[in-house]
């Protein structure tokens, strides 16, 4: 009995001591291995923050560069271009601060230049850098801006601080991100408004002054504005109607000052102006021509040689309804036919003076349109008799924007806008 206890007793120490031992072998590896996992999450935990901040760079260069590029298609001014990227990269929080441009041209942090792609169109685009000095000064055209976000030592912004310092002797770390906004060739599609209320106009003469007076007449005889026969009827002379006779009489004869027009003459101007500023960019447009009154018609299919666009607005003439969808469904006919560049981007422009009162409604061709083709629709309302709540709502549905003109001086800088409203793309 006694030896059995004392057993017994024994069996107990021994285990007792090997539960020592394995408790100490199992701190001593817990103290080995803690900080191990420690320093293992710490960098877990910089590498997400790392990650993300790479994130947030790019999210903000890549703004920074679209709205710059926008800017400067639309403004053609360097200023410009780079104030609105500065703001803009500033409206976004990298590391929780604004991520701020530094637009002076030694930084390098804004450029301009060109694109290219060497491999051919299926190709990627690389970017070409212009001195901004020689964009400024006008001597080359930019159709390209690069901006580069940075968060280094010697950038506004400084480097970024890890959320866990220390951790492998790193307090904080650098990153960069680089973004590029082209400029794209255009298909434009020009959908104008030849009905009859374009032809209207009410010239309000100044008392005593009349172009229908003898001494009027007899000037315009002898300037070759009408002719008259041994009679002593009156004729215009070619290329001369009523309001023509009537702004020339108002001009010359009277030296009045600049004559009245009617919406169809703003319109004619407004499109030379648009054609001229497409005559000064980068890209490579081709603009088409369709036409609406009671019904449509595609007047001159894709064009580059702008000659061509001119002539066949200046021949056109006004009258009748206003078949504004009909209009539309014709212009549509050119950015879809063999002269459109699968490449380029898609923009119809549809203008109208009145009230769409004549077949398919323009809001349904839109909605039919955007859900077949990739284009952009904008929309031009000209006086007080146009339809703005509708072309507002053709507008939104073509994502494109809505103008209003109150005058021929308004309609021609409205065109003017959107000639350098030229669509920009990210490229890197």
């Amino acid at each position: 009995m006694t030896s059995q206890t004392n057993f017994t007793a024994e069996s107990l120490r021994t285990k007792l001591r090997s539960a020592r031992v394995r408790r100490g072998s199992v701190m001593g590896m817990m103290a080995i291995l803690l900080p191990v996992l420690a320093i293992l999450a710490a960098v877990s935990i910089n590498l997400a923050h790392i990650q993300v901040t790479r994130t947030e760079l790019m999210v903000a260069t890549d703004a920074a560069a679209r709205a710059g590029g926008r800017a400067f298609s639309e403004t053609q001014t360097v200023a410009a271009a780079k104030s609105v990227a500065a703001n803009i990269a500033a409206m976004n929080m990298v590391n929780a601060q604004p991520l701020q441009i530094n637009t002076a041209d030694g930084a390098g942090e804004i450029q301009f230049g060109t694109t290219t792609q060497p491999d051919g169109l299926s190709g990627r685009y690389v970017f070409q850098q212009i001195p901004t000095a020689i964009v400024e000064s006008g001597q080359e055209v930019a159709s390209a801006l690069r901006v580069l976000g940075r968060r280094e030592s010697d950038s506004m912004s400084g480097k970024v601080p890890l959320i866990i310092p220390g951790v492998l002797q790193h307090h904080e770390f650098e990153t960069t991100q680089e973004a590029v906004a082209m400029q794209v060739d255009r298909d434009i599609s020009l959908v104008l408004d030849r009905s009859g209320s374009m032809d209207d106009i009410e010239i309000d003469w100044p008392a005593g002054d009349s172009p229908w007076s003898w001494d009027a007449l007899d000037a315009g005889v002898d300037a070759g504005v009408l002719t008259q026969d041994w009679w002593g009827n009156y004729y215009y002379a070619s290329g001369y109607d009523s309001l023509t006779y009537q702004q020339w009489a108002w001009e010359e004869h009277f030296e009045l000052g600049v004559a009245p027009t009617n919406a169809w003459q703003d319109l004619v101007a407004a499109v030379d102006a648009f054609l001229n500023v497409l005559d000064t960019t980068s890209q490579e447009e081709q603009v088409s021509v369709a036409s609406y009154a009671s019904s449509a018609s595609l007047d001159t299919n894709l064009e580059k040689n702008f000659s061509i666009i001119r002539n066949t607005v200046a021949s056109l003439n006004t009258s009748g309804a206003t078949a504004i969808g009909q209009g539309m469904q014709e212009g549509i006919s050119a950015l879809i036919s063999a002269d459109a560049r699968p490449y380029a981007s898609k923009t119809m422009v549809v203008m109208t003076d009145g009230m769409h009162n004549r077949g398919i409604n323009p809001d349904t061709v839109a909605t039919t349109l955007m859900g077949t083709y990739n284009l952009t629709i904008h929309t031009v309302t000209f006086g007080d008799g146009a339809d703005q709540v509708l072309m507002k709502q053709v507008a939104s549905i073509g994502g494109g924007k809505h103008y209003h003109a109150a005058s021929g001086v308004e309609l021609v800088a409205i065109f003017e806008e959107i000639a350098n409203n030229l669509p920009t793309i990210l490229t890197k």
